[in-house]
């Protein structure tokens, strides 16, 4: 798919997917946890877990050390790989309280570049942890990569590999810096209603006439 095809595809998405900024009215600590129980989770048992969380009150940095990692494991665990989060999210924990006095927020005063580096030195956190905190947080104009977002640039042709650094600087060359803040999220939402990874939903696809894929499956009737 070229950059024309590409710029009208996202526009008719962004028209058909009108997400919301779900870190809204969160602590940015709270959404740093929220990001690193979704890896390998569905969005529904985040919020789930989440939610079970937040009811035993706001989570902090030291407020979550005040619990036990047995504890935190029990409540996170139907998230997928407890065990070994919980560990990483109290290591997070202490750093944020040792380099920031257990306020995440310093980081938005910052410049992108040097609150990413700042975010990445934390335990555990990549580049796609830190862009979407960047972006859902701090309102930067970062281009997150998740997985369904790798499957379209590759079925689309958009990326000369699935290098994430390489994939999120192709999508800033197509998608302007005021709609990346909430494009990346557009984007993960077609992902997950129609261009699946099997069984794409080829004959409900909005897109269908700009979309040059190699496995597009032919409309019926």
């Amino acid at each position: 798919m070229d950059a024309a095809r590409f710029r009208k595809a996202f526009a008719i998405l962004k028209r058909l997917y009108p997400v919301r900024n779900w870190a809204l009215g969160r602590g940015s600590f709270d959404v740093l946890v929220s990001i690193i129980l979704s890896q390998n989770s569905t969005d529904l048992v985040t919020e789930r877990v989440m939610g079970d969380l937040r009811s035993r009150g706001p989570i902090t940095p030291e407020s979550l050390l005040a619990k036990s990692q047995s504890q935190l494991v029990g409540i996170l665990r139907p998230a997928g790989l407890a065990r070994q989060k919980v560990p990483r999210i109290r290591a997070v924990a202490r750093r944020v309280i040792r380099d920031y006095g257990g306020d995440l927020n310093r980081l938005r005063a910052m410049d992108t570049v040097t609150a990413r580096e700042a975010l990445m030195a934390l335990p555990g956190v990549g580049p796609k942890t830190a862009d979407v905190w960047l972006a859902l947080v701090a309102r930067r104009n970062t281009m997150p990569v998740d997985t369904h977002i790798h499957r379209l640039t590759r079925r689309w042709r958009l990326a000369p590999s699935e290098n994430y650094a390489e994939v999120t600087t192709a999508l800033k060359a197509l998608i302007p810096p005021r709609s990346r803040f909430l494009g990346h999220l557009v984007l993960i939402e077609f992902g997950r209603d129609l261009c699946h990874a099997r069984h794409p939903e080829c004959g409900l696809c909005p897109v269908y006439d700009l979309c040059d894929a190699a496995d597009r499956l032919p409309r019926k009737g």
